[in-house]
């Protein structure tokens, strides 16, 4: 993608992401507008820029850059610099475990120019210090998670409960509970003896038997 400067700032104040990810998913790639062109070409030319820490050390520098070279207000500038972080940076599918590792295989190599760079013992020191820091952000020196055995998630568990009480809550009125299950006709006298159980009425049968189950009726 050219990374051309743009020649009227004015052609893009009204573009930004959402924009971009609209023309995206509806529009067609082969015949994008010339100021989603020109935007992509803007967060390209950014992103480079944020990575040139050498000269653009700084958000703010970035910003003004902006503004003086490319006539953006503050605002737009802010905004096309924000813009730039979300649209590269931005990503939910990669894990904290693999940026983990992204971030500590970098500090392995700025690792490696330190001790290159070592003069005294001081700056053997540092160098060190970096090893650890590193060492930590690997996360080694937290002990391995254990891993479940796999036939504990092939079946789920159920947990049978005889009272309401063993759930913290507030006792059940027996008689209310057994005027409302006989005030029901359409119930079998089967169906009304397995409500009777449920509702602690009458003792708890975990596992009737065929003829006793209204379920198999």
């Amino acid at each position: 993608m050219s990374k051309k400067r743009i020649k009227n700032a004015h052609d893009i104040d009204e573009i930004d992401l959402e924009v971009i990810y609209a023309f995206m998913e509806n529009g067609n790639p082969n015949n994008a507008p010339a100021e989603i062109v020109q935007y992509l070409n803007l967060l390209e030319r950014v992103r480079g820029m944020y990575q040139r820490i050498d000269i653009y050390g700084s958000p703010e520098a970035i910003i003004k850059h902006l503004m003086i070279v490319d006539g953006f207000s503050q605002y737009k500038a802010k905004k096309v610099y924000e813009e730039t972080l979300e649209y590269f940076f931005c990503d939910s599918h990669v894990s904290k475990n693999a940026w983990r590792n992204i971030y500590a295989d970098k500090g392995d190599k700025l690792i490696n120019m330190a001790f290159l760079m070592v003069k005294d013992v001081s700056d053997l020191a540092k160098a060190m210090k970096m090893v650890f820091d590193n060492y930590k952000m690997r996360q080694l020196d937290l002990p391995d998670k254990e891993d479940l055995p796999e036939e504990w998630f092939k079946e789920p568990v159920k947990l049978y409960l005889t009272s309401a009480e063993m759930l913290g809550l507030p006792a059940a009125n027996r008689n209310e509970l057994k005027k409302l299950i006989d005030g029901v006709p359409e119930l079998t006298e089967k169906q009304r003896h397995r409500l009777y159980q449920e509702a602690d009425i009458m003792p708890f049968k975990i596992l009737p038997n065929e003829q006793e189950d209204p379920r198999k009726s």
